[in-house]
């Protein structure tokens, strides 16, 4: 196998460095491992491309000195030989999809993340759940393959929850995640910083290619993902990000996943 994962538990500093070999058995090769909360990935790349997803919470990746953010329900692709490295603030069970380098040209050539659309969550649930590593029998080489197909014909992503060092920006963000309970217009963040309400919402549509809003209700979303994993209540949720009434949290979270807040922390719990 491609990948020895190390006995993360005896590690103190919680640092790794996957050991790879220079060819992948198949052409497309699952690995999994299991990571404790606060564990870094040391920056590596593949001669590969590599599909990574998570079963729960949510991971943060650096893919050429990009920073990004993915809950459970999007996965990150990095194209071969490119620098990535992990973090994750979260217990996670992680999986890697490798796909041999001319397979994997059918996809993007920057990083980028993917929504998991039902068949391609229905796919990948169904190998990964056979625990599969080397894709040999004539039935999972074609499931491998439609997944490859249906994957490059879905429409990417940059980033779920893009990140940037401007400085007038990153303080806002950096709060934001920190409290995603603070509803504080654009205008107020504006006079914290010292700037204008226009300078900032020019920057936030150049820097991270949406708006000051939708940026805040990604945040508030992904924060969410990471709450329903503790056993606390619906309406504690709502409040800790700000949300006076559940329904309006739940209403919010259904228009974003398709479930509700229940039904996702159930699917999680695989129950």
């Amino acid at each position: 196998m491609p990948f020895r994962t190390p006995n993360i538990a005896n590690m103190t500093d919680k640092k790794f460095l996957p050991q790879l070999d220079e060819n992948l058995p198949t052409d497309v090769f699952f690995h999994y491992f299991f990571l404790e909360a606060k564990t870094e990935t040391l920056s590596h790349s593949h001669p590969w491309g590599q599909l990574h997803l998570i079963k729960q919470g949510r991971l943060e990746m650096e893919v050429d000195k990009q920073k990004m953010f993915c809950p459970a329900n999007y996965a990150i692709w990095t194209p071969a030989h490119l620098l990535h490295r992990a973090f994750n603030h979260n217990d996670v069970e992680y999986c890697a999809i490798n796909i041999e380098f001319e397979l994997s040209q059918k996809l993007p050539t920057s990083a980028c993340m993917f929504p998991l659309t039902p068949l391609l969550r229905a796919i990948v649930d169904d190998l990964v759940e056979r625990q599969t590593t080397e894709v040999l029998s004539t039935e999972d080489k074609y499931l491998s393959h439609v997944l490859i197909e249906r994957l490059s014909k879905t429409n990417p992503i940059e980033n779920y929850l893009p990140f940037t060092d401007d400085k007038l920006l990153a303080p806002i963000l950096m709060q934001l995640q920190e409290n995603p309970a603070d509803d504080s217009s654009l205008e107020i963040w504006a006079k914290r910083v010292f700037s204008t309400e226009r300078t900032l919402a020019r920057r936030f549509q150049k820097e991270l290619k949406m708006s000051f809003n939708d940026w805040r209700q990604r945040a508030k979303l992904a924060k969410a993902m990471v709450l329903l994993k503790d056993a606390i209540s619906i309406n504690e949720i709502a409040y800790q990000l700000g949300y006076s009434q559940g329904s309006s949290f739940i209403k919010m979270f259904r228009k974003h996943t398709g479930v509700t807040p229940e039904q996702f922390r159930k699917e999680q719990q695989g129950k």
